[in-house]
């Protein structure tokens, strides 16, 4: 019990211990990983390139299992929306623990990723899919192999991201390796991961590439053969139209009597045997002639079964008068077979105008088995089927391979569902299967008959899945040669620099030298050797000039120092002090004034109409203003504890200690008067110009106030004033303890 509270406790303090930066990175990028698996690429068939799945490697290499299985079922749940497949939660959520929980073996993502698919995702994958799924046995291998290259090329693309991105290199809180790597290894690795992404990315474009044209190929064939038998379908029948039409011109023309009908028509049958039977029927719809004699001769025995007024073509060729071709039907009396009626009309004495009626119709019955012929019209009959369907939907004729009973409804589906496929593909046997049945491309006659030209998409997915098949070989041998390559390389490249490394061993042996000098050594090592020989020869010289160097340089640094502190006090224009150097001395020289019982003032001065002399004399005139204030200002106020600084812009400060508060007001109107009495020279064009300020002050014990912003305030008020007064005036607050009215 005391071992499981233990557990238990050490479990949820790694839950409360949820690194907060790592869970956010996580859904960002699952979320990224959902949004590309929305839309992944399609190649052929049913074989689709999901990168989405990326984002879940780079989580598991840097973050470990956990997660990365958060990654993962963000991520796989947009495939879930659009394959509507359970199985992706199970086989991606499964690999993004392994990759992980390798990582945290130190075992590179790429060898883990294949470990996986081999042990565990390709058995999975086949298990699920033959308890869940209809997909036949010669299929699973392709889909196997389709989804190993998938993962292997996601693992991929990861590692190289990562390898490539250096923020992911420092990433806050990443796994680290337990043991420093080798140099062998991390070159295998890299190497290997470049042939691995290069050689499926480009078997997979040779691929798409190479069932394209296929595709192309059979489409263009499927389209014109099935142009070429709709043509010839089309004319077979426009022919055998014309023979009874023709023969029922022929009738109404010869005035041949009724009793020699039978003896005409049997010549006239005995040179279309395309017919399997051909009847002559009485303006009363009784057949009184039929050919063979057979037919006539049963029909001559059952007036019932001579009647034919109630099959459509009597009907539409004696009581709308129009040559007429049937949809297909089962016969009777004779044989019982289907057939496709073609009949017509005929009229005594050769009249058939639309006032007179005909007295009688001939027919002849097309044998459905005799469409056989149309398919010699076909150079691929070896390989592709045939279908022709009436305008009721009944097959009238089909290949004997497609196996489609004659007269049955023809039932199919689109056989397209996830296929990816510029060809039209179509299921007839079974109409909802895994893998597609055939292509197939159609016409449609002007008696809206159709005819359907189909070809086994199996051996166009046979080549698909060698394609494929073949190239996961490619990578397979080309991994194992790469890795032996790589280390192999790595050696070449890590020996001769363990060599260099010995030579500066102070317990080095004497043997180095001689390996040094072997004459298989690289020119680039050998050169690198003669470099650190001399290296260390001026070794000992630099460090002792080093040594001089660093003393000059501390004193150049001090000195430097010193110009520094002079530049962060200084304005550089007018080389006055600045606004931070005497807020900085404030409190010094308040502290000074507060010691001694004295006053002090602090006075505010700004410059009138500044901008105008901008604009009228132009900025390097304004500049030289400034200087010449700043030169007035140093001049006039020369005690060693004034501070007179530039405040900013046209404005400047004044920290006067040890102010007489009775005299303070002249002092600054008589600085005022000196500076309107300056003559200032513009540096341009020699203009003269003058300048006036107004200036706001107060005065008050030293002890008024610690705060320099509560002075400024009080000396900003009444620069204020005075620029409201008329400018070029001095304000100035007299203050005791207590804040008193402003006096000018």
């Amino acid at each position: 019990m005391a071992i499981s509270l233990l557990n238990l406790s050490h479990a949820m303090s790694r839950f409360t211990t949820i690194n907060s930066y790592h869970l956010g990175f996580s859904v960002l990028l699952g979320v990224i990983g959902f949004l590309i698996n929305l839309y992944p690429i399609p190649l052929f068939a049913n074989v689709e390139l999901v990168l989405g799945n990326t984002v879940m490697v780079i989580v598991a290499v840097l973050l470990g299992p956990w997660y990365a299985l958060l990654s993962a079922t963000i991520a796989v749940t947009g495939l879930m929306l659009v394959w509507d497949s359970p199985h992706v939660y199970l086989l991606f959520t499964l690999e993004a623990i392994f990759l992980g929980l390798a990582r945290r073996r130190d075992i590179y993502a790429l060898y883990a990723s294949g470990v996986y698919w081999l042990l565990m995702g390709a058995p999975l994958l086949y298990l699920y899919a033959q308890t869940f799924l209809d997909v036949p046995p010669e299929h699973m291998p392709f889909a196997i192999i389709k989804q190993v290259i998938n993962g292997l090329i996601c693992t991929s693309l990861a590692s190289i991201i990562i390898i490539l991105t250096p923020w992911l290199w420092n990433f806050k809180g990443k796994i680290v390796d337990k043991r420093r790597r080798a140099f062998s290894s991390q070159l295998t690795y890299c190497v290997t991961l470049l042939i691995t992404l290069c050689l499926l990315s480009s078997s997979l474009i040779y691929n798409y590439v190479s069932l394209e044209k296929q595709q192309i190929l059979i489409s263009e064939s499927l389209e014109e053969t099935a142009e070429h038998i709709a043509t010839a379908t089309e004319k077979y029948l426009n022919n055998h139209l014309k023979v009874v039409a023709n023969a029922a011109h022929l009738l109404s023309i010869s005035q041949t009597k009724s009793q020699d009908w039978q003896t005409w028509l049997k010549s006239i049958h005995q040179n279309y045997p395309s017919f399997a039977t051909m009847i002559i029927a009485d303006l009363n719809a009784l057949v009184v002639a039929a050919s063979p004699d057979v037919l006539f001769t049963e029909l001559s025995k059952d007036k019932q079964l001579a009647s034919i007024k109630d099959r459509e073509y009597f009907t539409q060729a004696f009581v709308q008068q129009k040559n007429y071709l049937s949809p297909a039907f089962i016969g009777r009396g004779y044989g019982r077979d289907p057939i496709v009626a073609i009949s017509a009309p005929f009229y005594a004495n050769g009249d058939m105008s639309t006032e007179k009626k005909p007295i009688g119709i001939i027919e002849g019955s097309l044998d459905l088995r005799n469409f056989n012929s149309l398919e010699s019209h076909n150079s691929h009959r070896l390989m592709q089927g045939l279908v022709i369907i009436d305008s009721n939907n009944k097959v009238v004729y089909s290949s004997k391979e497609l196996a489609l009973p004659i007269m049955s409804d023809f039932s199919y589906s689109d056989g397209t569902g996830l296929y990816n496929t510029r060809l039209n593909l179509i299921n007839l046997h079974n109409l909802y299967p895994f893998v597609p049945e055939y292509i197939h491309a159609k016409r449609t006659l002007s008696n809206n008959w159709q005819v359907f030209i189909l070809d086994p998409f199996s051996p166009l997915l046979s080549v698909a899945r060698e394609q494929l098949f073949n190239s996961f070989l490619v990578l397979l041998i080309s991994l194992v040669a790469t890795f032996f390559i790589s280390r192999k390389i790595s050696q070449l490249l890590t020996e001769p620099l363990k060599i260099i490394a010995e030579e500066f061993n102070p317990l080095r042996d004497n043997k180095v030298q001689l390996q040094l000098l072997d004459d298989a050594t690289s020119r680039e090592v050998y050169s690198l050797h003669q470099r650190l020989i001399k290296s260390k020869r001026k070794l000992i010289t630099h460090q002792l000039e080093l040594e001089e160097t660093v003393a000059l340089r501390t004193q150049e640094l001090e000195a430097a120092n010193e110009r520094l502190q002079v530049l962060v006090d200084k304005d550089p224009l007018t080389g006055m002090y600045n606004r931070r150097y005497a807020e900085n001395k404030f409190a010094e020289l308040r502290e000074f004034c507060h010691r001694s019982g004295q006053a002090m003032t602090i006075a505010i001065l700004d410059l009138d109409h500044f901008k105008k002399i901008n604009d009228t004399y132009g900025h390097q005139a304004g500049d030289e203003c400034l200087k010449q204030v700043a030169h007035c200002l140093s001049e006039f106020f020369t005690r060693d504890t004034d501070i007179v600084a530039r405040f900013g812009g046209e404005e400047f400060i004044l920290i006067l200690p040890m102010s007489n508060a009775l005299h303070i007001q002249q002092h600054l109107n008589e600085f005022r008067e000196t500076l309107a009495a300056t003559i200032i020279q513009s540096p341009l064009d020699e203009q003269t110009f003058q300048v006036c300020a107004s200036i706001g002050a107060i005065t008050a014990n030293a002890n008024w106030n610690k705060d320099l912003d509560r002075w400024l305030k009080v000396a900003d008020d009444n620069l204020y004033q005075a620029k409201e007064q008329g400018r070029n005036q001095s304000v100035v607050s007299l203050i005791s303890d207590e804040p008193r009215t402003a006096k000018q």
